[in-house]
C-alpha cells in the first residue's frame, strides 16, 4: 500500500513538473526590433515579427507596410531558423533571455553571403513617438533628386520621403528601381532610415543643411547630396536619366535574337513559331530581384488579360550562382510563387559582362529589370529600364497606367 502511494505520488509530481515545464518554455512568437551589420559594421534597423500557430513557425522581415514572409521555419525552443527559399536565403538564430542573436545567409554568387543579425523583444515599434527624444528640426516630405557618388561614379537618382512628425517612412529610387519601403526618423535635422529585406540591407543618413539640402552617405559609403524636386539646385534635375531611353538596341532594323533554355530544360527562341506575329514583353531579370518579384504581379496581369489578343511575355533569368541545377530550382520557386504562365529562361548569370555576352544586340544596359517590348513585326519598339513598385506611390501607379497603354497600342487595341 505504501509503496502504491509512492508510485501515485511520483507520478503526479511528474506530471506537474511537465506541466511546469511546458509553461516555462520559452516562445519566440511576437515582434522583435530587429538588426543586421552593413559590411561596414554598421547596424540597419527593420522589424522582425514571428508567428506560431499551432507550433508551425513562420516569420517576416517587416519594413513599414511591406513584409517579406519566410516560406517555412521552426523552434526548438532556444534555436530559430526561417527560410525565404525565393531569395535562396535563411535566418538561424538563438535566443538569450530576450534577445536573438545569429546570422542570415543567402547565396551569392560563388559564396556565401553571411550578415551579423541581432534582435530584442520589441516594446516599441522603429519610429515610435514614444521614443522621440529631439524636434524634428526640418520637414523633407515630398520628392527630392540625389547626387551620388562623386566623379565618374556619379548617379542622379531621385527619392520620395514622407513625413510625419519625427516620422518618416520613403524609398530611393534608382535607374533600376525603386529600393521599397526605407523607415526611420529625423530627430535635430539628422536624418536615419533603413531597410532589410533579406537581399539588400539599405542605409540613408543625412543631415538637413540650413540651405534645405541632405547631405550624408548611403549605405555608409556612397557620398550623397539630395535637393528638393523642382529646385534643380546645381542643374541635377535635368540630369536625372530616362529610363525609357537609356538603353537600346545597336541595330534597331534588326530583331532581338535569343534562345535559351526554360525550367524544363526546353530550348525557345524569340524566333518560335509561338511569338511570330505576337506583341512580345521580354523583362532580363532573376528570382533574387526583389523588384522583378513585383513587375512580376503587373506581367501576370497583362498576360491575363491580354493572351488572347496577341500578347506574349518571356523572363530572361539571370541567377547567381552558375549551377544550372540550383539556379533552374529558384526559378522554378519564383514561377510557382507568382504562378507564372508564360516561359522563364536561364539566360546566364549576373557576372560583369553576361548581359552583353548573352544580348550581344544590346547597348548600355541598365540594371534589373529591364523589359523590352518588341511589335508584332519582330522589331525592339522601346525598352524600359527597372520597375517602381507600390513604394513610389503615385509614380507606381503612373507606370502601370503608361506599360498598359504602350500594350494595347502595339496591340492595336482601341479604349472603348
Amino acid at each position: 500500500m505504501i509503496f502504491a502511494r509512492h508510485i501515485l505520488i511520483s507520478t503526479m509530481m511528474a506530471v506537474c513538473c511537465a506541466g511546469c515545464s511546458r509553461q516555462e518554455s520559452p516562445t519566440v512568437a511576437g515582434k522583435w526590433d530587429a538588426i543586421v551589420l552593413n559590411k561596414v559594421g554598421e547596424e540597419v534597423a527593420f522589424d522582425l515579427e514571428i508567428n506560431d500557430v499551432g507550433g508551425k513557425i513562420s516569420g517576416a522581415l517587416v519594413n513599414g507596410d511591406e513584409r517579406v514572409p519566410s516560406s517555412s521555419g521552426s523552434w526548438d525552443g532556444r534555436k530559430l531558423q526561417l527560410l525565404f527559399d525565393y531569395y535562396d536565403g535563411e535566418l538561424n538564430a538563438e535566443l538569450n533571455g530576450d534577445e536573438l542573436r545569429g546570422q542570415f545567409t543567402r547565396q551569392l554568387r560563388k559564396n556565401i553571403l553571411s550578415r551579423t543579425l541581432r534582435a530584442r523583444r520589441g516594446n516599441k515599434a522603429k519610429g515610435d513617438v514614444q521614443i522621440a527624444s529631439a524636434e524634428p528640426g526640418g520637414d523633407i516630405n515630398g520628392e527630392w533628386v540625389l547626387r551620388v557618388g562623386e566623379g565618374g561614379t556619379e548617379r542622379v537618382w531621385r527619392a520620395i520621403f514622407r513625413q510625419r512628425g519625427s516620422e518618416i517612412i520613403g524609398t530611393i529610387i534608382p535607374l533600376s528601381g525603386d529600393w521599397g519601403i526605407l523607415t526611420g526618423r529625423i530627430e535635430r535635422g539628422q536624418v536615419s532610415l533603413s531597410k532589410f529585406d533579406g537581399i539588400n540591407a539599405y542605409l540613408f543618413k543625412a543631415k538637413l543643411t540650413p540651405e534645405g539640402r541632405l547631405e550624408g552617405l548611403i549605405n555608409s559609403e556612397r557620398k550623397v547630396v539630395a535637393y528638393k524636386s523642382g529646385s534643380d539646385a546645381g542643374g541635377v534635375q535635368a540630369k536625372l536619366p530616362d529610363p525609357n531611353q537609356y538603353m537600346r538596341m545597336k541595330n534597331p532594323s534588326e530583331p532581338l535574337r535569343f534562345s535559351f533554355q526554360d525550367a524544363d530544360r526546353k530550348q525557345v527562341s524569340l524566333s518560335d513559331d509561338r511569338f511570330k506575329g505576337k506583341v512580345v514583353i521580354i523583362t532580363i531579370g532573376g528570382s533574387w530581384c526583389p523588384n522583378c518579384h513585383e513587375e512580376a504581379v503587373v506581367l501576370n496581369d497583362f498576360y491575363e488579360r491580354y493572351r488572347d489578343q496577341g500578347l506574349e511575355i518571356i523572363s530572361l533569368n539571370y541567377e547567381y550562382t552558375g549551377d544550372v541545377e540550383r539556379d533552374i530550382e529558384q526559378m522554378k520557386i519564383f514561377i510557382k510563387r507568382h504562378n507564372v504562365q508564360y516561359p522563364v529562361l536561364l539566360a546566364g548569370t549576373t557576372d560583369e559582362g553576361e548581359i552583353e555576352r548573352t544580348l550581344p544586340q544590346l547597348v548600355n544596359f541598365g540594371g534589373y529589370p529591364s523589359t523590352i517590348f518588341v511589335g508584332r513585326d519582330g522589331l525592339v519598339k522601346r525598352i524600359h529600364i527597372g520597375f517602381e513598385g507600390p513604394a513610389t506611390g503615385e509614380r507606381h501607379v503612373k507606370l502601370k497606367q503608361e506599360l498598359d497603354e504602350l500594350v494595347r497600342s502595339l496591340l492595336k487595341i482601341k479604349d472603348e
